[in-house]
């Protein structure tokens, strides 16, 4: 899902940001093509309609969880408004499988993690998105217990 933004001075253009996934980084489109790299690691030029070139970077938000804010020109702008505390905890419900199953349930559980905080920033109503996270972590234990039953059985235990 990619979010429009927009840039002072680059009025008109289809500026977008696709954020991470669990194997790549955000990345910044205009009129539907990646930004061009800046001068140095990390930064992007945006071309303003007068012509001027702008450096845009990314700002991490909640140790590299969340969306991040675009700097732009040295403005931050918030890319998408950020999660309640308590969607973040109800996102999280699935990580509390690492405590239970180790390398195989937090990997499950960070998965169902990634798809509930993507269901909280879905156009859902309020109430939908919390019966679909639940359904998430519901379905992430079923796949802990199927994967174990799997590891088990393949080991002999």
């Amino acid at each position: 899902m990619n979010y429009p933004i927009r840039v002072e001075g680059c009025e008109g253009q289809n500026i977008e940001v696709r954020p991470s996934t669990m194997f790549t980084d955000p990345k910044l489109f205009i009129n539907g093509q990646p930004a061009s790299k800046g001068p140095n690691r990390k930064q992007m030029v945006l071309r303003r309609n007068d012509g001027r070139e702008i450096i845009a970077m990314w700002k991490p938000r909640l140790l590299g969880l969340d969306v991040p804010q675009l700097s732009v020109d040295g403005k931050i702008i918030d890319v998408v408004e950020p999660l309640k505390w308590y969607e973040w905890i109800w996102s999280g419900l699935p990580i509390l499988l690492i405590f239970s199953g180790g390398l195989i349930g937090g990997i499950i559980g960070f998965i169902g993690f990634t798809f509930s905080t993507k269901i909280f920033r879905s156009s859902l109503s309020t109430a939908a998105k919390y019966i679909a996270s639940a359904g998430v972590s519901v379905l992430a234990v079923i796949v802990f217990f199927v994967a174990a039953a799997i590891v088990l059985g393949a080991i002999g235990g």
